[in-house]
């Protein structure tokens, strides 16, 4: 554990000494709500038998500990990076995963009903797929309407030729609730891609940190072999490959909700993390687009809508799909969890015919009931909600995802009138549940114990013999039990869920292989996608990009804030001009003549660079290294994450414009950072191409970013060349070289010669292209290439240009006052950059560009 989070915390065992009176009244000041049932207190006021560990500790801990607990939760979940997009909320910054310090607590024989029921349902969701897929012997009895599947915009005629040698739902969720008498609800069900395990995972790990001792003590049941099984069970579904298949989960294109938990799901269970511009259909086969060729994928754990799958045969619009999947899966060339269609089985307006589909299957009723609902399909159940419309929620029919249900009785009489007339005209279209009803948790807010509404969502596996249901649920809360209305991917504050166990679980049990499993020893490398390599490529130029520019404004700063006065600071114009060629103030600083016209630089810095609507100014670098950060986070160790996490923190602090002291220890505090992530991904990253990518990125951006500070500075003609170099030898971090060569004694020659023809110096010219050269010459080729390519010619002829440089050729100046030989090149330098970007990017990188759309009429289905 964090040795400084390890320091907030008071041990979780039981306190030695009894807890004083104020401490004893955090558990009996806890106040439940009338008629609703609650999870730690019975009817009679007396806690559950269940609950009484957990409250002996929450009573030990006492206000201050508890609040301790709290502040630990915040500190994980804000260093681990974990966060949320809020669904249809694209534009946005993702927010910080909301989640309590305090458990809900669920006793065996509660969790053994809840357990029983959504086995049997998983099994009868399952049977009504295959039929609605197969014979469709329910639509022929009558036992679900025929309408009801037709009149649905999510079903496809696709899915009845895709024929499985397997069942097509491995993965559900079901959200439950609670009555208040205590009797469990359906309230919906998830069967297309169900989202919020990786939530659930991340709030198991950290509450484990929080109270390790609790949850071993209570005998919390375990959730890491209901992993362990998913992954198993997944790998189980390869046709061919089976000692080691390649299992690849695809998850849609940036800014949807799910981008943090998929990059976290697939690190976890060690899947390969793919989007649809990763995949290629080739002779049959789903194949992953790599740097080294194309790579086989046997399993595809898909979490984007069916009807996205792909654009030849199901929606042409769709950007996250591969063109030629449903071919694959005519041939059986791959496996799809969960397999196409199963869209179909989630819809609300299916659950008031699930009783009766499972008396026709099993012979039996279902043991968890559904919350009343009313298909206006119907005509029966269309004059019910009709007559009933002030007492019942009106959702879409088909689609769980999407805007929050209405409630009649809260409109306006025309708002009210607008939604019979709209139910009237396309009945089909919606259905009415009762309001439900949720029981009620214990949560620690506002310095006290309260009780907020809950609801569970549960997960289940379904395997080739067997349903195995996750003990334990990602519990969402709202002190408004309206708010539980709506869908997760709204955002709401979650629950760690205990689910007691008679016996302590297995510790040991783990996701690594047994020691006695047989594994191939290999190295990889060639398997990286191109879209990760260019997302790595900008991430290490991002991160170079806000270090210079983080290093050049504190030598200004420092300079700004010391003795002398600004007048007096001759390096300051060759700074500022700098600044101005980094695109961090206006240009016109730059020019000597306009400087009247403008503030003086001391009163508009660190403002304008901090600014982040400057398109190249730190904040906005900083966010945009942060993106393409989360686009490979699953390549990334946590300890790089954090540190990332840690900057955007930084960045994102309020500037304070009158106080240059605490602006220069953020800057000190960033640039830390920053060296930190280039340790950290140096002795993290495996030589692979991934880290090839990620340094060619830092080596192209400090190339630039060097020889644009070095053209604004010592290039040109300034009344103290001593001064200034030693500004420049500061902000490229080799001053302290310079002087153990040379000790006080700065000449130009020196200098150029440390920054631009030292191929020993980490921060000079010719050690970035040396690098540059080598990680290219590393990368793969075409096999019938004869000769260097267009990218490894252009990096050639810049590191030919430094090695027949000669510094003391380069620090003669030119009747003007210039260096004129220095200059002609820094600017070959920085004229041939972007063309050496551009053809690393034309030979090895992708570019997402607008599709077009082929066949059909592009249609965007609500929630899709």
């Amino acid at each position: 554990m964090n040795p400084e989070l390890a320091n907030q915390l008071t041990p979780d065992q039981p306190a030695a000494n009894q807890p004083t009176a104020n401490q004893k009244a955090i558990v009996q000041s806890y106040q439940t709500l009338p008629n609703r049932y609650d999870e730690m207190v019975g009817n009679d006021g007396t806690m559950r038998g269940h609950w009484a560990m957990c409250a002996r500790e929450m009573d030990s801990l006492g206000w201050e500990g508890l609040n301790r607990r709290a502040q630990a939760v915040e500190k994980l979940v804000r260093e681990n990076g974990t966060t949320f997009q809020i669904d249809g909320d694209a534009d946005q910054q993702p927010r910080p995963w909301q989640l309590s310090s305090t458990p809900v607590v669920i006793d065996s024989a509660s969790w053994s009903i809840v357990e029983a029921g959504l086995k049997q349902r998983t099994r009868l969701l399952s049977k009504v797929l295959d039929d609605l897929l197969g014979e469709q012997r329910l639509l022929r009895e009558g036992i679900i309407p025929a309408d009801l599947l037709w009149s649905n915009p999510y079903f496809h005629r696709v899915y009845h030729s895709l024929q499985t040698s397997t069942h097509r739902l491995h993965i559900t969720a079901t959200e439950i609730a609670r009555e208040a008498n205590g009797n469990w609800l359906v309230q919906s069900d998830r069967t297309r891609a169900p989202s919020g395990l990786g939530y659930l995972l991340e709030n198991r790990i950290i509450t484990s940190r929080i109270y390790p001792h609790l949850i071993r003590n209570t005998k919390t049941k375990r959730i890491a072999s209901f992993f362990n099984s998913l992954r198993d069970h997944l790998r189980s579904l390869a046709v061919r490959e089976r000692e080691n298949p390649r299992v690849a989960l695809l998850t849609p294109t940036s800014g949807d909700y799910r981008q943090f938990e998929d990059a976290y799901l697939s690190r976890y269970l060690g899947f390969t993390l793919v989007k649809g511009a990763d995949l290629a259909v080739r002779g049959g086969e789903l194949n992953l687009k790599t740097l080294g060729g194309l790579l086989p994928i046997q399993v595809l754990w898909r979490h984007i809508s069916d009807r996205n799958c792909d654009p030849l045969e199901l929606a042409p619009e769709s950007a996250d799909g591969v063109t030629g999947l449903v071919g694959c899966l005519r041939s059986g060339r791959i496996a799809l969890t969960n397999g196409l269609g199963s869209v179909l089985v989630q819809a609300p307006a299916l659950m008031p015919y699930l009783s009766a589909a499972c008396e026709y299957f099993f012979k039996e009723p279902l043991r968890l009931q559904n919350v009343k609902t009313y298909w206006c399909g119907s005509p029966t159940d269309l004059q019910y909600v009709k007559d009933n419309l002030d007492q019942l929620l009106i959702r879409p029919a088909y689609h769980i995802v999407g805007d929050a249900p209405v409630s009649a009785a809260n409109l306006s009489a025309a708002a009210r009138s607008e939604l019979l007339a709209a139910i009237e005209h396309r009945p089909h279209n919606y259905v009415a549940q009762q309001h439900p009803t949720y029981s009620t948790a214990p949560v620690w807010h506002n310095n006290r114990l309260e009780p907020w509404h809950v609801s569970m969502r549960c997960f289940q596996l379904s395997t080739a013999n067997d349903v195995e249901v996750l003990p334990g649920a990602l519990a969402r809360l709202s002190d408004d039990e309206n708010d539980l209305d709506q869908t997760p991917a709204s955002g709401r504050l979650t629950q760690d869920c205990w689910v007691l166990g008679e016996e302590t679980a297995d510790d040991q049990n783990s996701l690594l292989h047994p020691a006695s499993a047989p594994v191939s020893l290999r190295r990889s490398g060639d398997e990286l996608p191109s879209r990760v390599a260019e997302h790595l490529f900008w991430m290490g130029r991002y991160a170079e990009r806000a270090e210079a520019i983080a290093r050049l404004l504190r030598t200004v700063l420092l300079r700004l804030n010391g003795e002398r006065n600004a007048d007096e600071l001759n390096e300051l114009p060759r700074l500022v001009a700098a600044l101005a060629a980094m695109g961090q103030i206006d240009p016109d600083y730059a020019i000597d003549f306009l400087n009247t016209n403008f503030p003086r630089p001391e009163d508009i810095l660190p403002r304008s660079v901090f600014d982040p609507s400057q398109p190249r100014g730190l904040v906005r670098t900083i966010e945009l290294m942060q993106r393409s950060a989360m686009s490979v986070r699953d390549r990334l160790s946590l300890d790089a994450y954090r540190i990332v996490q840690r900057i955007s923190d930084l960045a994102k602090l309020p500037i304070d414009v009158d106080d240059d002291g605490a602006n220069l220890i953020r800057l000190d505090e960033l640039i830390s950072a920053f060296l930190a992530l280039a340790g950290v991904t140096a002795e993290s990253f495996v030589r692979t191409h991934a880290r090839q990518f990620l340094e060619l990125g830092r080596r192209i951006e400090r190339s630039d970013h060097t020889s644009e500070l070095l053209l604004a500075t010592i290039s040109w003609p300034a009344k103290d060349d001593r001064v200034v170099c030693e500004s420049v030898l500061e902000t490229c971090d080799s001053l302290m070289t310079y002087r153990s060569r040379y000790m006080n004694l700065v000449r130009l020659a020196p200098v150029i010669d440390l920054l631009v023809t030292d191929d020993t110096n980490p921060r000079s010219l010719r050690f970035q292209m040396d690098e540059i050269v080598e990680l290219l010459t590393s990368l793969p080729s075409v096999s019938r290439t004869v000769g260097a390519g267009p990218d490894e010619r252009i990096a050639l002829a810049l590191k030919h240009e430094l090695v027949m440089a000669i510094p003391a050729e380069l620090s003669k100046r030119s009747p003007n006052g210039t260096l004129r030989q220095l200059e002609d090149k820094l600017r070959r330098i920085i004229d041939d950059l972007p063309t050496l970007s551009d053809a690393i990017s034309a030979r090895y990188l992708i570019h997402t560009g607008q599709q077009q759309t082929l066949t059909g009429v592009a249609t965007v289905l609500p929630g899709e």
